[in-house]
Order: structure tokens, then sequence, then C-alpha cells
């Protein structure tokens, strides 16, 4: 429940700044609440205080329950211009991931850019129900599954079903980017659905 309503904070917020087109910094001094406070709560890294959800609600001439309200208003269609992409930087993790949509009613993926440094994996064996669509986008990732090893490299793609164990690393000695989808959508920021 609270996970929830810190999500849709973040969400509405991120969604309010890209319909008007705002900067991080610009949004900043309409709100008054500092440009990294802000990009913490659209990641979903903080949980805003209730003092920082009003003055942001003002600050836009929204009410308070537009940011609180847990129900979701059907949307079609999502644009989210590449600067306002949610990025997210968890200490646990090794890589970058950046959300490349979010909020489309009943959203039956997730897409995802993983920026993964040499060396970069995911090491444990991890199984979540659905399928994934990795696609290699440059460098060389190694992916195993059931023992099996396959290599991507740019232009490269794999598709599998997730209930199977599979982990992955970067092989390369440069940074590589996956194109990762996921089906049913991960909950970014939420209660990940990894196991």
């Amino acid at each position: 429940m609270v996970e929830e309503l810190v999500f849709n904070v973040g969400r509405k917020l991120r969604k309010v700044r890209g319909e008007l087109g705002l900067s991080l910094r610009q949004l900043s001094e309409k709100v008054a609440v500092s440009p990294s406070t802000i990009q913490k709560i659209e990641s979903n890294q903080i949980s805003p205080t209730l003092a920082t959800v009003l003055r942001i609600a003002k600050g836009l001439g929204k009410e308070i329950q537009f940011f609180l309200d847990q129900q979701h208003e059907p949307t079609s269609v999502v644009f989210i211009p590449k600067k306002h992409r949610q990025r997210i930087k968890a200490p646990d993790l090794n890589f970058g991931i950046e959300l490349l949509t979010d909020g489309l009613s009943d959203q039956r993926f997730s897409p995802l850019i993983l920026s993964v440094p040499p060396g970069g994996k995911r090491g444990s064996h991890l199984r979540h129900r659905g399928e994934e669509l990795q696609h290699c986008i440059s460098g060389k990732v190694e992916f195993t599954i059931r023992g099996k090893k396959y290599l991507l490299r740019q232009g490269d793609t794999l598709h599998f079903k997730s209930d199977i164990r599979h982990r992955w690393v970067n092989v390369g000695k440069r940074a590589a980017k996956l194109l990762m989808i996921c089906s049913p959508p991960l909950h970014i920021g939420r209660n990940s659905n990894e196991k």
C-alpha cells in the first residue's frame, strides 16, 4: 500500500513534468524543492514527506489528492521524451536501468535499457513469471540459461521464458547496452516480481 502510494507520486510527478516540458531545474524553481529531491521522488528512490508533496502540488496548481489518489486514470498513449526517462539507481545493482515507458493502462510489458559496465552482471540465477526479450544494442553480454551459454553481440536477440533460471554478465572490455522487454511488466520502484 505505502509502496504503491510512493510509486504513484513519482509516476504522476514525472508525467506532469513531461506534459509541461519542464526540466528538473525549472520544476525545482516552480515548486521550491531541490532538483535532486525531485529526481529521487520520480525514480522512487525516496519517499517524499507530506509537506514536500503539498509544496509540489501547490506549485503545480494541483490538489494534493492528485498525487495521493491511487486510482489510475486510463491512458492509451504515453510519450516520454528521452530527457524525461526514469533512471533507476539501486545500490545493489552494478548496472544502470532506464525505464522507456510506464503508465499505459493495462500495460502488458516493460521496456528497459540496461547499461552494463565491463564485468557488470546479474549474477544470481533469476526466475520470474512471463517472458523476456534481450536485444544487444552494443557490447558483448553472455547469458546463461539452463547451463547453456548464449553470447549476444550488437544486433543479437535472445527471447526466453523467464521462469527458467537465467543470469548474465558483460564479458566485453567496453560498456554494453541491452534493450530488455519483460512481460508481464516489472514494477520498478514497487515490489519487483523477481525471485
